[in-house]
């Protein structure tokens, strides 16, 4: 019998989380075998492994590994894994959904649920602005709340157009979706119980001193990850659109503001893991100004874009392959994902670091 370890013995909810998921993800594998549940990896784009060993092979690793995950789930939460073996468990369901069964449609998939959530978040905030920032009324909230209503006024058509086009097409993808969303939060929680089996009794005391020291310059190089794919979205406002034919309808213009703004949130959202209003909520914030920010509040999203952005970056950059070197090159640079997520990756890990070391006093 492996030696229980004390610091890991007592179930926690994140491993109780983990075991949930991989239970669903086993259940849903069984299915796939069975005929009961269509299939997720027969047709479409969205398993790149499925394409290349088949989908059968593909459905019995998915089973496999679901059902080692339970199992090691179930084992941990009664106390009879030693650390190790929770890291052990933790990495390998994290590499196996997160990065083998990983495909371009996880990050799409958040993506365009950003873009949709963009336009009531950026009226509702800069209805905040102007309700709660008297210097910043008439320079920045009533200015830039006017550019919004003039967008929506050119727009014309072409947003409700958009809308209508991007709801139909997420219902009628709605299940590849959700088993998208499902295989990447089943990898980012079994990764969050890797790290805090390796975090226990100080296993990681000399790297997280590391990220503290550099938590700044780490933060600032994982902003810049949104920045090249929302600069190219922004030019399809402009006569020469970059990456689609010329002549592009108000519809698609209208999904390259959204695609842009979402992507503009990250690198702002990432800078307030070094600024004070990621510790405290500012004025502009409805209902929690001056509150102290929960941690889970921040390192709970703030982990699950790293693990997505991480994740896709292995199907991102294969996908640019044999498109010659400097289409492959200008694809890397285009959506950065291979130095974005784990640069985002550490920043939340800084963060994390500083407020429980402000927390201890």
């Amino acid at each position: 019998m492996l030696r229980t370890d004390p610091a890991v013995a007592a179930p926690d909810r994140v491993l109780v989380a983990a075991t949930a998921l991989s239970g669903i993800a086993t259940l849903l594998g069984g299915g796939f075998l069975t005929g009961l549940v269509p299939n997720f990896y027969v047709g479409g784009d969205y398993s790149p492994l499925a394409d290349l060993i088949g989908s059968r092979p593909t459905t019995v690793l998915h089973t496999l590994f679901a059902l080692l995950g339970t199992a090691a789930g179930i084992v941990g939460l009664a106390g009879r894994l030693n650390r190790a073996a929770i890291v052990t468990a933790g990495v390998l369901q994290a590499a196996v959904f997160g990065i083998v069964m990983g495909s371009l449609g996880t990050l799409s998939a958040v993506g365009y649920l950003v873009a949709f959530c963009m336009p009531v978040v950026v009226v509702g905030l800069l209805v905040q602005v102007i309700r709660r920032q008297p210097r910043l009324r008439w320079t920045v909230g009533v200015p830039a709340l006017g550019v919004v209503a003039a967008a929506l006024i050119l727009a014309g058509a072409g947003l409700p157009d958009a809308v209508r086009t991007a709801g139909s097409g997420v219902a009628g993808k709605a299940w590849q979706l959700g088993m998208v969303l499902l295989l990447l939060v089943t990898a980012a929680v079994w990764a969050a119980v890797a790290v805090r089996a390796a975090a226990a009794g100080g296993g990681l005391d000399r790297a997280t001193a590391w990220v503290l020291r550099h938590r700044t310059a780490i933060t600032v190089v994982a902003a810049t990850g949104p920045l090249p794919y929302a600069l190219i979205r922004l030019t399809w406002l402009t006569p020469w659109p970059a990456g689609v034919d010329e002549g592009v309808p108000m519809t698609i213009r209208v999904w390259g503001l959204l695609l842009s703004s979402g992507a503009w949130a990250g690198v702002f959202l990432t800078l307030g893991l070094i600024r004070p209003w990621g510790e405290i909520f500012p004025r502009w914030v409805p209902g929690l100004a001056g509150r102290v920010v929960p941690i889970a509040a921040v390192a709970v999203p703030g982990g699950l874009v790293a693990a997505t952005v991480t994740f896709s970056a292995v199907p991102i950059l294969s996908g640019f392959m044999g498109e010659g070197l400097v289409d492959s090159l200008l694809g890397a640079l285009m959506i950065p994902c291979w130095y974005w997520g784990p640069a985002l990756a550490l920043a939340v890990w800084g963060y994390v670091a500083h407020r429980q070391a402000q927390a201890r006093g």
